[in-house]
This record gives structure tokens, C-alpha cells and sequence, in this order.
């Protein structure tokens, strides 16, 4: 028989019943036949009337006497299941109330977990077929920018492009384009050149994926061949040597291999012979270029004709010692320095004996060859073309030419003044072409443009056109000066000029731009500028303030920076304009349209769905 004892008491030493079977100190009947374990027929059912279901009986077993030592235990749990689930109150209304309650919530925790099983299982359904589609179709879902389209507007637009390469003929032709990479930046090319360059020869060998990293002197090119094998090659240019006759070589060779006219065991063979092309011209014929190189800047800032043949020595002289300087291994900074001094000590000196009248005109045109003219125009061009870690660097180093610079020409003024010799006077700045005239400045243009193209041995077919562009450049700042233009508007407008005419003269001789462009903006430096600058930071402070020197630097530094800057874009004018791109532009719009296209409705199809959406 069933006992109903009302509220229990909390004892630990009270023995549970056998035909209870409940873990409850209440015993609540049950709504069916009792079967001989104990168990209620109807156990799995809603409790009523403050029955709890049988699944809530607890873990008492459902025959015998527990032992005294555990009866306490399974007592306590008892009550603290009691307390859980309806309070401290004894009621059996507030029992069966909270009980009620329970029951609720315990459907309520089954409903739950059904609709926590329903997403799970969608979410399942959805990575199940997410996995099947990756299976079947190993290319990404949204495919990145074609990788020709970075030759949009260059040279090597619309390149012939062979199938995919295996993982051995992918690393060959990694090589191939990273050890070219690596000798035009040895040679002088910009950032962009050797970027454009490298993309054009791997897209034309099959590697249409590849990715190219060019920061400062370490080029990087990855590729991923279609079974997901990746190779990486990576090249670093520790030493720079101009060599422009070499840039005309790997242009050429590009060309010739975006036309689809020489395969990759061709390409090897030219890449191995212009590793070993000699200069076009001998050291002896470059010292001279550069002695008339500054002979003629002499003229166009002024000076006499005793001072360019003083100068044209002076040159060839500073050249020799400052490749003797170099062999010992000292920074160039050092090695500047010293070139400038000497430049002004030397002027100061020819001065002093009377030979000539005015040494200032003799120092501008002997520092011109110090200038980092190269330098400078490609950090401007690497700056304006997304290469910042690059320009950065070339910007320190532009930086550091410059002080060394100014700082040689206040150490040279200060030994000539300790050592009794004439003192220079301040000149204010000024283009000098007014001491000139209009037939001897232009005679001097010329001269100091093909000078400049043999000093950086350019290719002997680009010494006239290297004249040419110089000219008209310079004929275009005296027209400016004429119409009252400040130095530095003057300085934009006649460098973008030459930038505007060198590239399309350049491709038309097959030769990059820059060949043209560093030999076309000779003519337009603005070394007088500097002097004045370095000349009033040494001065008493009683007589110049130091405020006045350091402005008058930043515009002369500011006035050779608008050179750089106007010819860059002067060559990118020349790529909107139809002479300036070259023989196969036209094609690459075409073909960059298709794949743009093609990219752009593989990304449609792998649009997840609304229904993906949702989960």
C-alpha cells in the first residue's frame, strides 16, 4: 500500500519505500497498474493533480531497503532536487503549481532542441553541398583581376598567352623573369618598368597567375600551378650600374616575346647574352661626355668660355677621383661630400689666380654631375605609381645626396676663406640664360642632352633624339621665363614636355622612356639654385639668417623636385595619346574587356542563393 505522509521532513536517515519508486520525499501515486519493478505504466506521460513524470523519479533503485550509508546520500539529493524544482514551501497547492511549471518548461526544452537540430541539420545540408561544388570546381569562387590588365596602356599590352605550366617548366620560367628583373633594376630601370616587364614575360610563358612583389631592392614572384603546387623565386639587386644600352635589350626582348616571336629556350639565350653586353661606349669617351656635359651647363648659367673649359677639366678630374673613392669601399654620401668640396676649393682657387671671374658658375655646373637626376625621378614615378616602401627608400637616399651635397660646398667656402682665397660672391637665383644668347644657349642645350645620353650609355641611335628632346625642353623654359612664370612652374612645365616627347620616341626606337627622359631634363637642373642655398647657410649670422638659407635650400630642392615630377607626367600623357602607346595598345582593351567580363559572371554564378542566405 501507497502512504501519503504529507510534507517531509528534511532527516538524512529516512528509508524510501520499494513500490514508490521516486526520487521525491512526496510520494505521488501513480496514474496506472504498478508493474512488479515498480514502475508506472504510464510513466512516460504529463504529470496532473502535482504528479511528477515518471522520467523525474530520480535514481533510487526500485526494490529493497537502501543501506544506511547511502540512504542519507540519495536523501540529500532528494531534497535539493525538491528545493530545485518547487521552493521550501510544504504546501502540496504550491507543489503541484511548481510542478506544473516544470512540466512546462521541460517541453519547453524539448521544443528547443528540436528546432536546434532542425538548423543543424540545414547547416549541414548547406556545407555539403558547398564541399561537393569545391570538389567539383577546383578554381576560387570569385577569380581576381585578370593579371593582364596590369599591362593596360604599357608596351607589352595584349601579350600572346601559352597554356599552364607544370611545376618544373614554372620554376624555369620564374627564373627567367626574375633574374631580368633583377638586372634592370641593376641597370636603372624604375619600380614600374620591372614590374610591368616581369608580368609581361610570365603571362607570355603560361604563368597568367603569377604574383609579382618588388619592394626597394628584392623582387619577390609567386605562382600556384593548377594543382596547387606553389613555387616562389625571389632575386635581390645589391649594386646599382646605369647601363640604358641594357634596358633597350630587355625591352626588346619582351616585345619579342609578347609578339609570341621567340619561345622560352630563345628568350633564355638573349637573357644570357645581354648579361654579358658590354657598355656601347668606352670610360674615356663617357669622361669626356660628362666634361661636356658640365662645360655646357657652365654656359647656360652664365659662365665664360675660360670657365666651361675650366670646367670640362674640372669634371673629368672629380669623375676619376670619385671612381678611385668608390673602390675603397666608403659610403657615397662621403664620397659627395668630398667631390663637392673639392669642386669648390678648385673654383675658388681659379678665382684667386684670375682665371676666372665669377667661380659661383663654375661650382653650380661642376655639382650637376652629383645631382641624383635618376634617382630622383624614379622615386617620383615610384611614389605616383603605388611603390611607396620604394620611393621611400629612393627619397632617404635623394635626401642624403642632396645634404652631402650642400654640405661639401659650406666645407669647401670655409677652407678657401681659412686658406686666404677669393671669396664667392651670393648670386640670386635666376636661370642664367639671360647672360647668353638665344644661339649659344640652344648650341649648349644640345651639347649637355647628348652628354648626358652618352654618360649613361644610352644606345648610340638615342644621342640625337636624347638632343632633341633637350632642346625643346629648354626652349620651353626660356619661353616661360619670358612670360613670367616662377622657377617652379617653369621647372613642370618644360620637364613635362620631355616626358610627353621621350616616350614615344623611345618605343619608337624600342627603348623605354627613361632613356630619354634622364638625358632630356639635363639641360633643366637648377644647380646655381643649390650654391646660393649652401653659400647662405655658411654665412655670419650677423650678415644671413640661417631661416634664410634653409628657405632658399627648399626651393632650389623644390624647383629640381618639379623636374622629376613634371616629366613623369609627361610620360603619362603620353599613354592616352595614340603615338604614345605603342603599335599594340589598341588590342589590349579588347582583351582585358573579355576577361573582366568573364571574371564578373564567375562571380554571378557563385552568388549563394537566398535560401544559403538565411543560415
Amino acid at each position: 500500500m501507497i502512504e501519503d505522509d504529507g510534507p517531509r521532513s528534511t532527516s538524512h536517515s529516512r528509508r524510501v519505500d520499494p513500490e514508490q519508486g521516486s526520487g521525491s520525499p512526496e510520494a505521488i501515486p501513480p496514474t496506472g497498474p504498478i508493474d512488479p519493478t515498480g514502475h508506472s505504466g504510464e510513466a512516460g506521460t504529463a504529470p496532473t493533480g502535482g504528479r511528477l513524470p515518471q522520467s523525474e523519479a530520480g535514481t533510487a533503485p526500485t526494490g529493497g531497503h537502501l543501506p544506511p550509508s547511502e540512504a542519507g546520500t540519495a536523501a540529500t539529493r532528494r531534497v535539493g532536487s525538491q528545493r530545485a524544482r518547487s521552493g521550501t514551501s510544504g504546501a502540496d497547492a504550491q507543489g503541484s503549481q511548481r510542478a506544473r511549471v516544470s512540466g512546462l518548461l521541460g517541453r519547453s526544452k524539448q521544443s528547443g532542441s528540436g528546432n536546434a537540430t532542425s538548423a543543424a541539420r540545414a547547416a549541414q545540408r548547406i556545407a555539403r553541398r558547398a564541399v561537393e561544388k569545391i570538389v567539383e570546381d577546383p578554381s576560387p569562387t570569385t577569380q581576381p583581376i585578370p593579371i593582364v590588365a596590369v599591362l593596360r596602356g604599357t608596351p607589352y599590352s595584349a601579350p600572346v598567352q601559352a597554356s599552364a605550366k607544370s611545376e618544373d617548366e614554372a620554376r624555369m620560367i620564374l627564373d627567367l623573369a626574375v633574374d631580368m628583373g633583377q638586372m634592370m633594376l641593376r641597370a636603372g630601370a624604375s619600380s614600374q618598368d620591372v614590374e610591368v616587364s616581369v608580368i609581361a614575360t610570365c603571362t607570355a610563358c603560361g604563368l597568367s597567375t603569377a604574383e609579382v612583389d618588388l619592394t626597394s631592392n628584392s623582387l619577390t614572384v609567386h605562382y600556384t600551378d593548377p594543382e596547387g603546387r606553389m613555387v616562389t623565386v625571389m632575386r635581390v639587386n645589391r649594386e646599382d650600374s646605369v647601363h640604358f644600352a641594357k634596358l633597350s635589350a630587355f625591352h626588346a626582348l619582351v616585345t619579342d616575346l609578347v609578339d609570341g616571336k621567340i619561345d622560352y629556350e630563345r628568350a633564355r639565350e638573349r637573357l644570357d647574352a645581354i648579361r654579358k653586353q658590354k657598355r656601347p661606349y668606352p670610360e674615356w669617351l663617357v669622361d669626356i661626355a660628362w666634361g661636356a656635359l658640365v662645360a655646357g651647363v657652365v654656359n647656360l648659367v652664365g659662365g665664360s668660355l675660360m670657365s666651361s673649359l675650366l670646367g670640362f677639366f674640372i669634371a673629368i678630374g672629380n669623375q676619376r677621383f670619385g671612381a678611385l673613392l668608390n673602390r675603397t669601399g666608403m659610403p657615397g654620401f662621403f664620397i659627395t661630400v668630398i667631390q663637392a668640396t673639392t669642386i669648390t676649393v678648385l673654383s675658388m682657387g681659379a678665382a684667386t689666380l684670375d682665371v676666372i671671374a665669377r667661380p659661383q658658375f663654375l661650382v653650380a655646373a661642376g655639382i650637376i654631375l652629383l645631382l641624383p637626376t635618376m634617382a630622383l625621378v624614379s622615386a617620383v614615378q615610384d611614389a605616383l605609381t603605388e611603390f611607396p616602401l620604394t620611393a621611400s627608400g629612393r627619397a632617404i637616399s635623394v635626401g642624403l645626396t642632396f645634404a652631402a651635397i650642400v654640405a661639401g660646398i659650406a666645407a669647401g667656402i670655409m677652407i678657401g676663406r681659412a686658406a686666404g682665397l677669393r671669396t664667392i660672391e651670393v648670386i640670386l637665383p635666376g636661370t642664367g640664360t639671360q647672360f647668353l644668347t638665344t644661339l649659344l644657349s640652344l648650341v649648349a642645350a644640345l651639347l649637355v642632352a647628348a652628354g648626358g645620353a652618352i654618360g649613361m650609355q644610352a644606345q648610340k641611335r638615342l644621342i640625337i633624339p636624347a638632343a632633341v628632346i633637350g632642346l625643346a625642353g629648354f626652349a620651353v623654359m626660356v619661353a616661360c621665363l619670358v612670360a613670367g612664370m616662377n622657377g617652379i612652374l617653369t621647372s613642370f612645365v618644360s620637364a613635362t614636355l620631355v616626358g610627353l616627347l621621350a616616350r614615344p620616341v623611345a618605343l619608337r626606337f624600342g627603348a623605354p622612356a627613361i632613356a630619354l627622359v634622364v638625358p632630356g631634363i639635363y639641360p633643366l637642373l637648377s644647380g646655381l639654385s643649390i650654391f646660393n642655398a649652401a653659400f647662405l647657410i655658411v654665412q655670419p649670422e650677423e650678415s644671413v639668417g640661417l631661416a634664410q638659407g634653409l628657405s632658399s635650400l627648399f626651393t632650389a630642392l623644390t624647383v629640381n623636385a618639379a623636374l622629376a615630377v613634371g616629366a613623369v607626367f609627361g610620360t603619362f600623357l603620353a599613354t592616352w595619346m595614340p603615338y604614345g602607346q605603342g603599335r599594340r595598345a589598341k588590342a589590349v582593351d579588347t582583351a582585358v574587356d573579355k576577361a573582366e567580363t568573364a571574371d564578373t559572371a564567375s562571380f554571378d554564378r557563385s552568388t549563394p542563393t537566398d535560401t544559403e542566405n538565411r543560415y
